[in-house]
């Protein structure tokens, strides 16, 4: 069975692979962190990192799967359509669209994705599934890998979702979703290759999250006015905050919230490390991640101001030595194109994550000539670390040519943001970090028991830190929302930035569903009928949120000491708009859900790993390895138990033996835990293989 890895963040999203994007609660497959999903971007993020889809992300079929039509037309333009029993949804622009029996297909330009929907009469979720399947392809026949069934909401009566097995070779995922309205179950069975579906997740999710059936009718807080966040509405919001903390097996949680222009909410719960007495506080630093990247884009705006940058300069005329991998691309690429995730760069950080130690900011600017788009130019949402990491480096250093781009980053984002905000604390300096006794870092095992992970291996965020790196604390983020909220006010009553180039960040520039789309370093959504802005992150201990309500001037942070904290990030933002605006009661239910669907996930995925594999098995692989990017690993097996070792970080390696009968190596303990290689042979000695959706890496030996 083959586990592909789904993004999140900064970091990858769901270690875990496969299995954990599985344990989220499927009312959608997250691609980023929508508040109303309560499993995870977005968000993955896929990468969750953030939108808000049917199972948009889980990839299916293979041979065997759907026929493409020879009677497509081709969409010339996003287009709303109709199916044959009323219900509608968007297509984008490029796609194919065929229909056939009452059946609706979507096909991706390139034909190797397909979506059909179609509406049957079952008595439940299973056999309705079925019978679509019957229809559609007579001959199908899979085993079924995860069943579930989240609570019902958004309009709908019933929602389920079946996970089929796939093969290693297939590099794809079989999925099938069914939702009930009244007598009729509304089926959406996706079709695709795995790079297919990590290259149009954004628009597999528009045709999914804007399928609209007669008679759903979607919880709405559209004319609304917020409550004021007295004294009683707080507290009912903190005891979520902190059941959802135990809940999730979640060391410490720092949140603060503003409203009106005042903060009139921080505060700490649980403990900075895992077994030790010291509280967090709203003071307490954490690493925040992703949601570093609306400071970027806030520095990058007030260097606008002083004329020292342009939103449409080209980059090649602010550093004439920059190049990715398409030269027509490079020349197209102006500072607003990096932090936009609208050129068709994927996600590709494996580079930043193996190999880190001694790299620098000039190394990641250089490593883009390596990367290369793979959709076209502002087609759709595809999310680039190193692409965002090189916009702020080459901000700063139209501001501070003649110092490193590390150093200029850092020397700016003191002056024009930390400073000027009074964000006394924040930091991109661990050393100065670790001097205030900050959070410390914690992820979950294979079994799911969470632990304290070594501080060291977060460094792997210093030299791409315009995108993810920052260490900051609730009270110094809640400063950073007053003046969102102020519309570029600082705290001191003067004007910061301008407003206008403040807003420039939230004008969207590529849409991922229907309800949100990417501005620059911030997403921009309606929320059942409320515009939030937000941007969260996820490190490999960490995990956080920021988002605001600007027309109902309400904000607020949530920073967490756990990665892959997301069924807690996005409940806790849940229950904050239930609370402001008298919400259905769904927060508890869906973390509910969330929490226990990921372990019944993670016992299915268990079955297939020996934790403890034969010393005679593993010393097969024993050996030092070597990939151009990801540098040197090594294999040791010592006293029967194996290692895999990259030099930054290391981890226990287990066996995993799937459906597929294909043997992996498997990486077994925190934050790696999940991680997959494929052994093989070159030459007549053994490799071994990491895949991931757009890309594929071989270390071979070394020799």
């Amino acid at each position: 069975m083959r586990r592909s890895l789904r993004w999140r963040g900064i970091f990858p999203r769901g270690i875990v692979g496969r299995a954990r994007r599985e344990a989220r609660p499927w009312t959608a497959c997250n691609y980023a962190q929508p508040s109303r999903n309560p499993g995870d971007p977005y968000e993955e993020a896929i990468r969750r990192g953030r939108i808000r889809v049917l199972l948009a992300l889980c990839s299916f079929a293979a041979p065997g799967g759907v026929t493409p039509s020879g009677s497509a037309r081709q969409l010339q333009a996003d287009t709303v359509l109709t199916t044959a029993d009323g219900a509608t949804f968007e297509a984008a622009k490029g796609w194919f669209v065929s229909t056939d029996h009452g059946r609706l297909t979507l096909e991706d330009p390139d034909r190797e994705l397909s979506i059909v929907f179609l509406s049957v009469t079952g008595a439940d979720g299973q056999q309705a599934i079925a019978e679509g399947w019957r229809q559609v392809r007579p001959d199908f026949v899979r085993s079924v890998r995860h069943t579930a069934v989240p609570p019902p909401q958004e309009g709908w009566d019933e929602i389920m979702q079946i996970i089929y097995e796939t093969t290693t070779e297939e590099q794809r995922t079989v999925t099938a979703v069914a939702r009930r309205k009244g007598e009729h179950w509304y089926l959406a069975l996706l079709n695709a290759a795995d790079a297919a579906l990590d290259r149009r997740g954004a628009q597999v999710g528009t045709a999914l999250s804007s399928f609209k059936a007669p008679g759903v009718e979607e919880e709405t807080f559209a004319g609304k006015k917020a409550h004021v966040l007295d004294k009683d509405r707080l507290a009912v919001f903190e005891a979520f905050v902190e059941e959802a903390r135990v809940a999730s097996d979640v060391p410490g949680v720092a949140v603060a919230i503003v409203q009106d222009g005042r903060v009139v909410y921080e505060k700490g719960l649980g403990g900075r490390e895992l077994g030790k007495d010291a509280p967090v506080t709203p003071e307490t630093l954490f690493l925040i991640g992703s949601t570093t990247k609306s400071l970027t884009t806030f520095m990058m705006a007030r260097l606008v101001d002083e004329g020292r940058l342009e939103w449409d300069q080209p980059v090649v005329e602010a550093f004439p030595s920059f190049a990715l991998g398409d030269p027509d691309v490079t020349r197209k690429l102006t500072m607003r194109h990096t932090v936009c995730a609208c050129t068709g760069l994927p996600r590709q950080d494996m580079e930043f994550l193996f190999e880190f130690s001694s790299a620098t900011p000039e190394q990641q600017v250089e490593s883009l000539r390596t990367m290369k788009p793979t959709t076209g130019f502002g087609e759709t949402f595809q999310y680039s670390n190193p692409l965002v990491s090189t916009g702020g480096y080459l901000a700063a250093h139209a501001a501070v040519p003649d110092r490193p781009l590390g150093e200029a980053y850092d020397q700016v984002m003191q002056s024009r943001v930390f400073d000027a905000l009074g964000m006394a604390q924040t930091t991109f300096d661990f050393d100065v970090a670790t001097k205030h006794q900050p959070a410390m870092p914690h992820g979950a095992d294979l079994h799911l028991t969470m632990g304290r992970i070594d501080l060291g291996i977060e460094h792997a965020l210093y030299a791409v830190r315009p995108a993810g790196g920052a260490w900051s604390s609730a009270r110094d983020m809640a400063r950073y929302l007053q003046v969102e909220l102020s519309k570029g006010i600082g705290p001191d009553g003067k004007r910061v930035v301008s407003e206008a180039n403040l807003l420039e960040r939230r004008v969207p520039q590529v849409k991922i569903t229907e309800e949100m789309s990417y501005g620059l370093g911030l997403f921009v959504q309606m929320d059942h009928g409320v515009q939030v802005i937000h941007h969260g992150g996820n490190t490999l201990g960490f995990t956080s949120d920021m988002f605001f309500l600007p027309e109902n001037g309400v904000g607020a942070v949530v920073l967490t000491n756990a990665a892959n904290a997301n069924a807690l990030r996005n409940t806790v933002r849940r229950r904050l708009l239930e609370v402001l605006f008298d919400g259905n009661d769904l927060a508890k239910k869906n973390l509910t859900y969330a929490l226990a669907q990921r372990e019944k996930v993670m016992a299915k995925e268990r079955e297939d790993v020996n934790f403890a594999p034969d010393a005679a098995w593993l010393g097969k692989f024993a050996g030092a390895y070597r990939h151009p990017a990801l540098g040197r690993v090594d294999v040791r097996v010592a006293d029967g138990v194996g290692t895999f070792d990259t030099g930054e970080w290391r981890s226990p390696l287990g066996r995993r033996f799937g459906a597929d009968q294909v043997d992996k190596l498997v990486l077994t303990g925190a934050p790696w835990a999940g991680l997959e290689l494929l052994p093989g042979t070159k030459n007549g000695s053994t490799t071994l293989t990491l895949q991931l959706a757009q890309q594929e890496y071989t270390f071979e030996p070394v020799r």
